[in-house]
């Protein structure tokens, strides 16, 4: 197909509501979560194959082996693999460091939990929850995989890390812990691209101009 008849326009995906103080205290309640706690986040159907949130535990268990007791992991998201990785959190002495919230209608509400978002993914075509998180300006951590080095710019607006590789993203993540301004730094980026590249508004407008330049032909 020539080039000239080739027009990429970019998923838009809506950035998270706007909850208050009381609304978020009332989430981290309800997930157990202490304002000390450090928390990674992660997003998706648990099905380990493909999502690899066991690489986040196993992430998990370094970070605790090195003395950052405070890191907790929050998976939001069903599916048929979560006795599997409970049972590995168990395994690793992590029952009450990783929490399963479950399948969640509105996800987006959890993003402002976070310190961190990981996505440990072994394949991914897109990577939505990157964006929703990036819009959220939750600084993220991701695989080298699929189009997830698209959606954060090559590394610009977020950290890559290749797949299968716990070590990585315990680095990564502890780096970040490390440094609050540069994990403030990824978070700014990580939002300014979102708005730039996979904002509705931008969506809408480059839809519109496509059909405005094709009625013309």
């Amino acid at each position: 197909i020539p080039a000239r008849k080739v027009k990429l326009i970019n998923n838009a995906v809506w950035p998270a509501p706007n909850l208050t103080l009381s609304q978020l205290q009332e989430y981290r309640q309800s997930l157990g979560l202490k304002d000390t706690d450090f928390v990674i986040g992660s997003v998706g159907r648990v099905f380990d194959e493909y999502k690899r949130f066991s690489d986040l535990i196993r992430a998990l268990k370094i970070l605790h082996d090195q003395g950052f007791v405070q890191a907790k992991l929050l998976i939001i998201g069903g599916g048929p693999d979560e006795q599997v990785l409970a049972n590995l959190a168990a395994e690793f002495g992590l029952t009450k460091s990783v929490i399963f919230a479950g399948y969640q209608a509105e996800a987006r509400h959890y993003y402002p939990l976070m310190d961190i978002f990981a996505l440990a993914s072994i394949r991914e075509a897109f990577g939505l929850v990157l964006v929703e998180a990036m819009l959220a300006q939750v600084p993220v951590i991701a695989t080298s995989v699929g189009g997830m080095p698209y959606v954060l710019g090559q590394g610009k607006a977020g950290i890559l890390v290749p797949p299968n590789s716990p070590h990585d993203f315990a680095k990564a993540i502890f780096s970040l812990y490390q440094n609050p301004i540069q994990r403030q730094k990824i978070a700014e980026a990580g939002r300014m691209r979102a708005e730039l590249e996979f904002s509705a508004e931008r969506y809408c407008n480059e839809i519109d101009a496509l059909y405005e330049s094709l009625a013309k032909l």
